[in-house]
């Protein structure tokens, strides 16, 4: 039985939001990602996947037309869902 991840909160996600020691958290479709360890590989640079950190990036992400190479990559980054009921 796979093992279940936990939910998190839109405060949660915010506090990762990369600034200060922080860790770099994003939500896509509802799932939370961290991705701190991913910034300098990312193609796009950290930058880009710091202007979403701590919050929604799945406008920013789906726009993009992500590979499905990249979308199977972010699996291995997934820690939790997100509590749409108690943002």
């Amino acid at each position: 039985m796979p093992e279940e991840k936990p939910t998190y909160t839109k405060d949660q996600v915010a506090q990762n939001n990369g600034q200060n020691g922080a860790r770099t958290w994003i939500i896509i479709r509802s799932v939370v990602y961290d991705v701190t360890d991913y910034l300098d590989e990312h193609p796009g640079g950290a930058e880009l996947l710091g202007e979403y950190a701590g919050g929604d990036a799945t406008r920013g992400f789906d726009d993009f037309g992500h590979s499905s190479d990249a979308v199977k990559k972010l699996k291995r980054f997934e820690i939790g869902t997100f509590d749409k009921v108690r943002h």
